[in-house]
């Protein structure tokens, strides 16, 4: 394929195709205040053609579609075009089409993909735009996750609302928020702020949210990057198969990284309703990680010790909370409904049942010792570990708390060598 028919009569009539089944789809989604909201950019199709380098991605055309793409899924967040340069919906949506085949097609020219690569670039790109109803969805969650932030009642909100400071201090607003998610209905939320009489709180906060945190932009960042490494048909629309993209999902990651210090790969798989807290002070996933939904990452690392092409990430389940710098390596499997405390650090085979809590800088960890592995710490359901405690098992049995056990702070436990914790110190 190169970039002289790039754009050619037989994508263009594929396009023009796909593109009906696609806008019966996403007509429903948008609003008429999305719609008189929504701002694309357009780029030229002769810059779009243009070859990229070895390094195939321009950095440029690939923010523009991005920001485009943060566009469809909360319309006015990103884009500030003319209103004289507004297209209907369909026109803007086939700009987005051509805009993500081009990139993705450069994508698969820079790997020397021949016969058939015009075809998987287009297929690509409708398996993307197919997915914004979900896409939009799941933006709209994460952002109202990102309520459980103090902070969104900020200094005008509580010049302008009748709470008092006192009054807002006894409620629970979290616990509200929290049902909200798991009923899947955030007017839950706005209900319990009508209530109280401030109705306005609600769209404030959301409108907050949007326009200033991070979070919720480099999730969608990594929604997009990995839709580009799924493979097989399109649910709803088996005309449509997707593949693998090559290197592409790794540059929106690395842009995603570049904005907001958030380095998640693409591979990693990633619920919804989830808040990223203070994302520029550094968050990273790896390739095999899990992270449930509803949870609340704030800076931390969630990286891998195996060199080996196997599972080596950590897996988070639902609800989670970790804290600052924290930093989890390795297979360990954290269960639903669990806190992890700041500075906390576990290594290797781990594994917390539901509703753990760990305290600050407590290290919990399988230690080799020769040519033996070791054998896990597993925490059963609702183990509390206080602050400043050291868990290590370097023994080849597994080292097991059973449930609702609890670790005294600043102590230091160890496998007694029949499977049960020998407290060492306190």
């Amino acid at each position: 394929m190169s970039t002289a028919t790039l754009f050619d009569t037989n994508y263009e009539r594929s396009k023009k195709e796909l593109l009906k089944g696609v806008m019966e789809r996403l007509q429903p989604i948008f609003s008429k205040e999305d719609l008189e909201a929504l701002r694309i950019d357009r780029v030229d199709p002769k810059i779009l053609s243009e070859p990229s380098g070895r390094g195939f991605v321009n950095r440029d055309i690939l923010e523009t579609v991005l920001g485009n793409l943060l566009e469809c899924v909360a319309p006015g967040s990103h884009n500030a075009v003319s209103l004289r340069e507004r297209l209907s919906l369909d026109r803007e949506i086939e700009e987005i089409a051509d805009q993500l085949y081009a990139m993705i097609a450069q994508s698969l020219m820079a790997i020397n993909e021949g016969e058939g690569a015009q075809e998987r670039a287009l297929m690509a790109s409708f398996a993307l735009l197919w997915d914004l109803p979900e896409l939009k969805e799941r933006a709209r969650w994460n952002r109202f996750a990102s309520l459980r932030d103090p902070s969104v009642w900020d200094a005008y909100l509580l010049h302008t609302c009748e709470l008092a400071d006192e009054n807002l201090a006894r409620l629970d607003l979290t616990q509200e928020l929290e049902r909200a998610i798991q009923l899947r209905d955030q007017s839950h939320y706005s209900r319990y702020l009508a209530d109280l009489g401030c109705s306005f709180a609600f769209d404030y906060q959301m409108q907050l949210v949007t326009s200033t945190y991070p979070g919720w932009r480099v999730l969608l960042y990594h929604d997009i990057a990995h839709g580009l490494t799924k493979e097989g048909s399109v649910d709803g629309a088996p005309h449509i198969e997707r593949n693998p993209i090559p290197l592409l999902p790794r540059a929106i990651s690395e842009l995603g990284g570049r904005y907001y210090q958030a380095d998640l790969h693409p591979e990693t798989f990633i619920g919804d309703a989830n808040f990223v807290d203070h994302p520029h002070r550094g968050m990273t996933t790896g390739q095999t990680g899990v992270i449930g939904s509803g949870c609340h990452l704030l800076p931390c690392t969630l990286g891998g010790l195996s060199t080996k092409v196997q599972r080596r990430h950590p897996m988070l389940g639902d609800n989670v909370f970790v804290g600052t710098d924290a930093g989890l390596f390795g297979p360990v499997e954290i269960g639903d409904n669990s806190v992890i405390g700041p500075n906390a650090e576990m290594r290797g085979l781990v594994k917390l049942g539901k509703g753990c809590r760990i305290g600050s800088s407590v290290v919990i960890a399988t230690v080799k010792s020769g040519d033996r592995l070791p054998g896990m710490v597993c925490l059963g359901s609702d183990v509390i570990i206080g602050d400043g405690t050291i868990v290590e098992n370097y023994t080849e049995l597994d080292l097991v708390i059973p449930e609702k056990g609890q670790i005294p702070a600043r102590s230091h436990v160890t496998n007694d060598g029949f499977g049960n914790p020998r407290l060492v110190s306190e």
